[in-house]
């Protein structure tokens, strides 16, 4: 059940507010909208001999950003009739990371726009923190995405490894709401017909009618997956998040990081 959305935001990204709103109202969820600006410690600027005011300007400018972030999303949750607690962080990468985290563990589900290599916007770098630092599911919304999640076809990802499993059953809400789910598997291998029906018989016991497909692994795993969602139209996509933290930098898996840099359509992420 998800009661409660953590929405990040920052002034720039415009794709996780509107589709976060939607989704709560759908779910008849609570809104905490977090906006995150980091700001660059004073000593990295006096080594550079950048003078003070203008550190000091900067500084004002981040926390502003911050705050107008906050405000907008508390508005825009208030027209959609939504119950909204915001909140603006404006502090160092690590200590905005950890204030993040503490917020996202508190709710059911985090929502956050996918990074743009050509667009970087301040959010990028807190992806990693949601997904490896607060134990919860995140979706994440393509930058090109236009409207709200529509759900009607879901894909998941399924390799019968325990981060699958729990970016299942993390998904179990959305994905009860689909009209189409399908599970899919990449390997030249098919997994026995008995452990197949096993998955589609427990899926059936939460209402959902789902079927099980396999992908031969003639493209490496994130490409496979992404072809696959894609040619079946695909409004949501379910997958583990695979890899370690390493100090403030997490390492996801090939097929993770390959579905968060080309992903076309919402996704929703556990660890």
């Amino acid at each position: 059940m998800i009661r409660d959305l953590t929405i990040v935001v920052d002034g720039v990204g415009r794709r996780a507010l509107p589709c976060g709103l939607a989704l709560a109202a759908d779910l008849g969820a609570s809104v905490s909208a977090v906006s995150v600006q980091p700001i660059v410690p004073f000593g990295t600027y006096a080594q550079a001999e950048v003078r003070y005011d203008m550190v000091a300007s900067a500084e004002r400018a981040a926390r502003e950003q911050a705050a107008r972030a906050a405000r907008d999303a508390a508005a825009a949750a208030r027209e959609a009739g939504l119950s909204c607690e915001a909140t603006a962080i404006c502090a160092s990468v690590t200590d905005a990371a950890e204030c993040l985290a503490g917020h996202a563990r508190l709710s059911d589900l985090a929502v956050i726009e996918q990074a743009d290599a050509d667009a970087p916007k301040p959010s990028d770098a807190y992806l990693d923190t949601l997904l490896f630092r607060t134990g919860r599911p995140v979706l994440v919304v393509p930058y090109i995405q236009a409207g709200p999640l529509r759900a009607a076809s879901a894909v998941v990802a399924w390799d019968g490894s325990a981060t699958a499993a729990r970016a299942l059953g993390d998904a179990l809400p959305l994905l009860q709401r689909a009209e189409r789910v399908e599970i899919v598997t990449v390997t030249d291998e098919p997994p026995p017909e008995d452990a197949r029906r096993r998955m589609v018989v427990h899926l059936a016991r939460h209402g959902i009618d789902a079927a099980f497909h396999v992908v031969p692994a003639d493209l490496p795993v994130g490409e496979a997956l992404l072809s696959h969602a894609a040619d079946r139209g695909a409004g949501l996509f379910v997958m583990g998040a695979y890899g370690r933290s390493r100090l403030r930098e997490a390492i996801l898996g090939g097929a993770s990081r390959t579905l968060l840099q080309s992903m076309t359509f919402p996704t929703l992420l556990s660890r």
